[in-house]
């Protein structure tokens, strides 16, 4: 690998996205410090302006046009009963590349609507035809199961995909269940290796604890957010009367989607809770990225985390992080990091104080963290 292409994600506004990024180029750095790494980014200014001390290539890209022809001949054909994949990109600007990595956890699993996309895969896989290696890195994949089309495509594409990267056990397991083996491989996300900044050592009275809470996962398990922020709300208060707590919330996706962001879901959760409650919150409202937000994170006794990459944030931190589940890959996290699955929850089960309280108080997992950051990628990717 000399020319390495990092694409998928809408931009790092989304913290996990810039730490995937961050990650990446520290890791493919450390195998070999002359690597050229670009990253297309359909946020080429904000991206440009939060990766500004990274070194990695920003390519500006623009939206495939909804109105396009191509798009309206296979709308038509889809009345009919005829479906077929457009790529997100042409390819007539990949020839400088070896290599393509799909980045984005997520990019290969079904929405909260069960829907999928081909766009990215059938992209990569044209990239792949023109004579680049094809690596899907630090994902989550799967389940398809409430996608019948989805799991018929996802098992076709799969097995031609020249390395999986998985970054969590469910993952591996899922794609052995389809009998995807041969070419996936488990190992740590990147987010594991953005370097943390010196901070000096947090000191405060009483218990802080770390709350990040997503309209995403919101949508996947209450299926609407109304709902989701009243009864999140009333959980919090609950959290916070029996552990006699503060609260710090910390958003870690800050989309122009309000169906995506952390930060204006959160506040619609303290605007439910009574003054007496808010009075003992605090919100993160600085967008510091996923470096800055460390900062805060670190100043907490517990993180209890929706976002997988917050999650990771903290762990990195050294800070005690209860895993919210919405999917398997909270599960597959929590036992690559803390050896079992007893440091997750389901989000729903979220709501159930006695649980919550038990594992924050009687917290006893050790974090294979230490471990985690000596994985050598140069075995896998030489």
């Amino acid at each position: 690998m000399k020319q390495v292409l990092l694409i998928g994600i809408g931009g790092v506004y989304n913290y996990g996205c810039e730490a995937i990024v961050r990650g990446t180029v520290e890791i493919l750095k450390r195998i070999n410090p002359q690597i050229k790494i670009a990253y297309a980014s359909y946020n080429f200014e904000d991206d440009k302006r939060r990766l500004k001390d990274c070194d990695v290539k920003i390519i500006p890209r623009s939206h495939a046009k909804r109105w396009s022809l191509a798009n309206i001949i296979r709308k038509c054909l889809s009345y009919v009963g005829i479906y077929y994949s457009l790529p997100f990109d042409k390819t007539d600007w990949i020839s400088d590349f070896d290599t393509v990595f799909s980045i984005g956890g997520d990019m290969y699993t079904l929405s909260p609507q069960n829907k999928y996309d081909t766009a990215l895969p059938t992209f990569l896989h044209r990239c792949q035809a023109k004579g680049l290696k094809y690596i899907l890195w630090g994902a989550s994949v799967g389940k398809f199961e409430k996608n019948p089309k989805a799991l018929r495509f996802f098992s076709r594409h799969l097995p031609k995909i020249d390395l999986i990267v998985a970054r969590e056990y469910n993952t591996i397991e899922y794609l052995h269940s389809l009998g995807v083996d041969g070419n996936s491989i488990l190992a740590p996300d990147p987010a594991f290796f953005v370097k943390n900044p010196a901070y000096p050592v947090s000191s405060h009275t009483g218990t802080v604890v770390g709350i990040n809470l997503s309209p995403l996962s919101a949508l996947y398990k209450y299926g609407n957010l109304k709902l989701a922020v009243q009864r999140q709300s009333e959980a919090l208060i609950r959290l916070m009367d029996a552990m006699q707590c503060r609260l710090m919330l910390i958003p870690h996706v800050l989309s122009p989607n309000a169906n995506d962001n952390d930060l204006s879901y959160m506040k619609l959760i303290y605007g439910e809770m009574p003054e007496k409650y808010q009075s003992k919150i605090r919100i993160v409202e600085s967008d510091p990225g996923f470096v800055g937000i460390k900062d805060f994170i670190r100043q907490c006794d517990f993180v209890v985390a929706a976002r997988m990459h917050c999650a990771i944030n903290a762990i990195t931190m050294s800070v005690p992080t209860l895993l919210l589940s919405y999917s398997e890959k909270a599960k597959g996290m929590a036992e690559h990091v803390y050896g079992t699955k007893e440091a997750v929850i389901g989000l729903t089960e979220f709501e159930n104080t006695t649980v919550v309280v038990n594992k924050l108080k009687n917290w006893n997992f050790t974090s294979r963290l230490e471990e985690i950051q000596k994985y050598d990628f140069a075995k896998i990717l030489n």
